[in-house]
């Protein structure tokens, strides 16, 4: 005979309210869940939120941009160099000695009395320059392209 057979036995049996503590908790939780938005009012909220935000991201990256583009201004005013904006990329057109290029009268038209613009071909060889709303090629002028500034023009021989 086993020696446990004496201890009295305790009772696990459930009680009436154990029995639905869990399903309660766990219906509140739900009620809870679904009656949030009527709340907290996230849900009408959140898109305008998310523009807002938006919003403040763009005005940053824009006010970010500007002082960029300042302080390059800036720097280019101290250095004197020629702007990128004042050269003139011909697409159609590679450097032949026998076929000078045809510039429209709007290209020459565009860069005014007292400015010039740098005259590149296809292949970002200098050509000539542009000065008092005319084109001075590097083979009537062959001192033309020798003082290129802020240009990656390596070879400016024919």
């Amino acid at each position: 005979m086993p020696y446990y057979t004496n201890m009295t036995t305790i009772s696990m049996t459930k009680t009436r309210t154990d029995k639905y503590v869990l399903s309660f908790c766990v219906a509140g939780l739900g009620m809870i869940a679904v009656a949030s938005p009527l709340f907290l009012k996230l849900g009408s909220q959140m898109p305008d939120y998310m523009a807002s935000e938006r919003h403040t991201s763009e005005q940053q990256r824009f006010r970010k941009e500007l002082d960029e583009r300042h302080k390059t201004s800036e720097k280019i005013n101290q250095t004197g160099l020629v702007l990128a904006a004042e050269t003139l990329i011909l697409n159609n057109y590679l450097d032949d000695p026998k076929k000078l290029p045809k510039l429209r009268k709007t290209d020459l038209n565009r860069y005014g009395k007292d400015k010039q613009a740098w005259v590149y071909d296809a292949s970002d060889k200098c050509i000539g320059i542009i000065r008092n709303k005319k084109f001075i090629s590097k083979h009537h002028k062959p001192s033309v392209c020798d003082k290129l500034p802020n240009h990656n023009d390596y070879d400016n021989t024919n």
